[in-house]
């Protein structure tokens, strides 16, 4: 399903998973995320970003290892699981080692996949991120104290996360369209 490319290891390949990893993954950021809803979604986009970015250079898997690689982010931003993982560092941990770990799996297909499924696959993330954006910019309270007590933001505070995801959302797009554009030979 999923195989190591010994040979495609470089220190230049994973410098920027490390830092993404070291950035969010340390005792100062993890207390910041109990109180910082922005800071817990950018964990998610980093630690998921750190995953996929070596997948992608270090690891060939299959469609298989994508779709499994995509279950822990729909997982981790229902709710319930959600609230979980932002209220309780044992299941913040779990959260932060499978998405690194989806990432990587749905990292190690996208250089088998054909154009077409990139940007369909480019086109649901976008979809699927632009919901829960608006969800948070709407201050839905299932992403926060007003429906999980343990949870130690309010709604007011969750405008802010989906503004953070829609900037984050907007690089990633023209990131992607540039290299779909030069994988095409548009320039």
């Amino acid at each position: 399903m999923i195989r190591y490319i010994p040979s495609s290891f470089s220190w230049k390949s994973i410098i920027l998973p490390i830092v993404f990893v070291v950035a969010f993954v340390n005792p100062y950021v993890e207390i910041l995320q109990f109180n910082n809803p922005v800071i817990f979604m950018l964990d998610h986009y980093a630690l998921y970003a750190a995953g996929v970015l070596i997948g992608y250079k270090m690891f060939k898997g299959s469609i298989y290892s994508f779709i499994l690689g995509i279950i822990p982010a729909v997982f981790w931003h229902v709710p319930y699981f959600f609230a979980l993982a932002a209220a309780y560092i044992d299941f913040r941990a779990l959260c932060e080692i499978t998405l690194f770990l989806g990432g990587l799996l749905a990292g190690s297909f996208i250089y088998k996949m054909s154009l077409t499924l990139r940007i369909i696959s480019l086109a649901v993330y976008m979809l699927g991120d632009t919901l829960l954006s608006i969800f948070f910019i709407l201050a839905y309270p299932q992403y926060s104290n007003a429906t999980y007590r343990f949870l130690s933001w309010s709604p007011g505070a969750l405008p802010a996360v989906g503004i953070a995801m829609l900037i984050v959302m907007n690089l990633i797009l023209v990131y992607s369209i540039i290299k779909i554009m030069k994988s095409a030979m548009i320039f």
